[in-house]
């Protein structure tokens, strides 16, 4: 059986572990900007990582409120419930996880924003690319002039 305690540590426990959350897409952010790619991929992992351990911390919190009476509450409702002196403990951690969570989602936007101009860079660069030498028709479907000159072996010989 869970007691107040075991609330109040889990509550920071997840506080942490955003904390974490947004130190590894800060992470994510830099090296996007500096396209550092592994670094990017190396943060992904870690992220992968992390979300196991949130998944666990939830559901140790779900099974504490349970025991507590609070079963599917909101912080809110919990405030609302408890005595003076619990709400005084718990008001400053939920603010803190509060928080840590707007903070949080405020850089993993940032991330992904830069992720996404990251790969429009990447997308336009390889269309570039492609665009530039690598036809072998021209629009009209008729062979480009890099197409006959150097496959003069494929040609119709009967012609």
């Amino acid at each position: 059986m869970h007691n107040f305690n075991d609330f109040k540590t889990v509550v920071g426990d997840l506080i942490i572990l955003i904390e974490e959350f947004d130190q590894l897409e800060t992470e994510k952010l830099k090296a996007v900007q500096q396209n550092r790619v592994t670094f990017v991929e190396e943060a992904m992992k870690k992220e992968q990582a992390a979300i196991m351990k949130l998944r666990g911390l939830d559901k140790k919190r779900e099974a504490i409120q349970k025991d507590l009476g609070w079963e599917r509450l909101t912080f809110q409702q919990i405030l609302s419930q408890v005595s003076v002196v619990e709400r005084e403990e718990l008001e400053p951690l939920f603010a803190q996880l509060s928080a840590n969570v707007r903070q949080f989602d405020d850089t993993k936007d940032s991330a992904q924003k830069a992720l996404e101009i990251s790969l429009h860079h990447i997308n336009a660069a390889i269309a570039k690319k492609a665009a530039q030498g690598s036809q072998a028709y021209t629009s009209d479907g008729t062979p480009s002039k890099l197409n006959q000159s150097n496959n003069h072996h494929l040609r119709n010989r009967k012609a």
